[in-house]
């Protein structure tokens, strides 16, 4: 935590507080396991470092083969970053020419990187505070290590069922994100050709309405993946649901699908169909599955978006496990505040019966707050009134 927090310039306050919101959560979760450490997970994979003057085909080529995003390193220091979404929005949408084309030219330059002894759990709290889907990992020195993903994080801080108690922990917290309906962002409904969905469970707790997925970007099956690309880079989109010629769910293409089938075979984007390299049939949920179950169905299967449907099987939203993340650790940070709160409250009033000084309130805080915070789930605590 205060690597963590020294990383973000958070003061010993912040450090204390992230502690406390992540530390007996993810312990209990992950039956007592310590987090691995970036460096751990990074162990004998492949790399994806290359120099300023790469070519985006050749680059895209390494992404493909390793499944990351490409580190821009020169004389051994980290310069850029390129990812997936670089590649779909910067490069394929607007027709760059990839064997003539340096990466340096679309990289994002000078990127944050952090520590390789970061732990996993330490590095998914950064991304969800930075925004960030991926993070470089360099030395003190600055020799860069390696990148990990938020879903690298996901599968190497514990086994699905842990992470089933760390997403109904969130759920508990309320609601994880208001009402607002993704319907009201639709124009038409995509229905599933054949909707293939996780086991059937009775459906209970919160739905996965309540995730509130996004909007579904649409094509058509016949349209060219540069059509596609050129789609999503307008709308900062990363996947786009593929409809057959009655409106049917044919299909899900990703950022990473279009560099690993397209630039890495070397096919033309122009004339190329995007029926000819997505993923045909996928999985999906419904709005009325249990929220819990859809993101431990992600996690088991490694899917980074799920589509989803209504009750008549139409094509409504698509999850993104990244989202889903942040609003599950955004919910518990909440959570932990309010909990505080009330900690606090109820310290300082003891404090002020007991005609205890500044010293011996703050002293009175650090002592019960933690208790007091744990005893009461991060419920307020009742006044006199209320209980009499």
């Amino acid at each position: 935590v205060k690597q963590m927090a020294s990383l973000q310039g958070a003061g010993g306050n912040q450090a204390a507080a992230l502690q406390a919101l992540l530390g007996p959560l993810l312990s209990q979760a992950f039956g007592g396991q310590s987090s691995p450490t970036l460096r751990t997970i990074l162990a004998g994979k492949p790399s994806t470092i290359v120099s300023p003057r790469t070519t985006l085909q050749e680059t895209g080529m390494m992404m493909a083969e390793a499944r990351k995003a490409a580190l821009v390193v020169e004389s051994g220091r980290l310069v850029g970053i390129f990812g997936f979404k670089d590649m779909m929005s910067r490069a394929i949408a607007k027709e760059l020419p990839l064997d003539l084309t340096p990466v340096s030219t679309v990289m994002t330059p000078n990127p944050e990187a952090v520590s390789p002894d970061t732990t996993v759990m330490e590095a998914l709290q950064i991304m969800h505070d930075n925004k960030f889907l991926t993070l470089p990992v360099c030395e003190s020195n600055g020799s860069v290590i390696g990148i990990v993903d938020v879903m690298d994080c996901v599968y190497a801080s514990g086994g699905a069922e842990g992470w089933r108690s760390i997403f109904s922990s969130a759920m508990e917290c309320d609601d994880m994100t208001d009402t607002a309906s993704v319907n009201s962002h639709l124009t038409g409904s995509v229905y599933p050709r054949s909707v293939k969905t996780t086991k059937s469970r009775k459906k209970e707790g919160t739905p996965v309405s309540k995730l509130r997925p996004k909007a579904p970007m649409v094509s058509a099956s016949n349209d060219s993946v540069l059509a596609v690309t050129q789609m999503l880079a307008s709308k900062r989109g990363d996947a786009a649901i593929i409809t057959d010629e009655r409106g049917g769910l044919a299909g899900i293409i990703t950022d990473t699908d279009v560099t690993r089938r397209v630039v890495a075979k070397q096919l033309p984007a122009s004339s190329t169909r995007v029926s000819d390299v997505m993923t045909a049939n996928p999985s999906c949920v419904s709005m009325s599955d249990p929220a819990t179950d859809a993101l431990v169905t992600m996690v088991e299967n490694r899917f980074r978006h799920l589509p989803v449907t209504d009750d008549s099987g139409a094509i409504v939203g698509v999850l993104d496990i990244a989202k889903c993340l942040n609003d599950a650790i955004s919910k518990l940070e909440k959570s932990q505040e309010k909990g505080s709160s009330a900690a606090e409250d109820a310290v300082k009033q003891m404090a002020s019966l007991q005609g205890a000084g500044g010293n011996q309130a703050a002293a009175l805080q650090a002592l019960l707050g933690p208790l007091l915070s744990q005893a009461f789930g991060g419920q307020s605590s009742p006044t006199l009134r209320t209980i009499l």
